[in-house]
């Protein structure tokens, strides 16, 4: 069977975007292979394009894009054929849990003839994600990223003044939710429920996570004084944090997260509004190309 690529790129990702979009352009033109370009607006949203556009003839789906761009094109994609991912975004979270290479080359070609493999999704509600679901601390975070932008910062930047901005004063909030069968309520900074290990553009929240073990991993925080957050920010960064005794992980298929209007949160790290949520794991639900 001929192979039809749909390949799909933001071009609010800047001149890396567009620059990876003509290599691998070029490379598909020489090696003969059909393929058609897509690009986001503003007016349309990756999901929106691909549901629109991505019919049965097509065999393959490359996105040029950060973790936003992977998350509304997964959730537009109604077909089971393989995607491959040649990463342009701010944090890039999601590839550090997927072997594609280092280089431009390298990834173009894992892109266009890499080895496919299954992995999980996420649900929350009716949207799936790639990643993972960060409520409370990591939400407000990205809530405040979109309603109380600073002039010049953008990218790592904003996010990172954002995080030193509340780390100190962000109280905890009162959670009641359900890890499969269990019940729970706590006063947590953080719930994050994930399918990758990596949020924020280097935050290892949640250090064991794998993306093809049917299952979803939880990480909590508890009360921790603002002093001891700064102290021991930098093993968030690592995947240390769980030497706290204020960081539980668990293993689960799903999460039920009751409502509550002092929570934000955000999925695959954009803005996903106040619970409740209902999420769980879809095993096997992508094929993705990779090494």
């Amino acid at each position: 069977m001929s192979r039809k690529i749909f390949v799909i790129w933001n071009p609010f990702a800047g001149g890396k975007a567009l620059k990876i979009c003509k290599k691998l352009s070029e490379k598909l033109h020489e090696l003969q292979i059909e393929y058609q370009v897509f690009d986001t607006n503003e007016s349309k949203s990756a999901t929106k394009t691909i549901t629109e556009f991505l019919d049965s003839s097509f065999t393959d789906l490359i996105i040029i894009g950060g973790d936003g761009t992977i998350n509304e094109s997964v959730n537009g994609l109604k077909y089971d054929i393989p995607v491959s991912i040649l990463p342009a975004g701010t944090g890039d979270d999601f590839i550090k849990n997927v072997s594609i290479g280092k280089t431009l080359n390298e990834q173009i070609a894992t892109a266009i003839n890499g080895t496919v493999r299954q992995i999980d999704l996420g649900q929350c509600n009716d949207r799936k994600f790639v990643n993972g679901v960060g409520i409370g601390f990591d939400g407000q975070i990205v809530e405040d990223m979109a309603t109380k932008r600073v002039p010049l910062l953008t990218g790592h930047a904003a996010y990172y003044y954002h995080v030193l901005r509340i780390l100190g004063g962000y109280r905890e909030r009162s959670f009641d939710y359900q890890i499969d069968d269990q019940p729970s309520q706590n006063d947590l900074i953080l719930l994050t429920i994930g399918n990758g290990t990596t949020f924020g553009g280097g935050f290892k929240l949640m250090p064991e996570a794998k993306v093809d073990d049917g299952l979803l991993e939880i990480c909590e925080i508890g009360k921790v004084s603002g002093l001891r957050r700064f102290l021991n920010i930098h093993k968030l960064s690592n995947g240390t944090h769980g030497s706290l005794k204020e960081v539980n992980f668990y293993k689960a298929k799903s999460v039920l997260v009751n409502e509550n209007a002092m929570l934000f949160a955000h999925i695959d790290g954009e803005r996903m509004g106040q619970p409740p949520f209902e999420i769980k794991v879809l095993p096997e639900a992508l094929k993705i190309r990779m090494l």
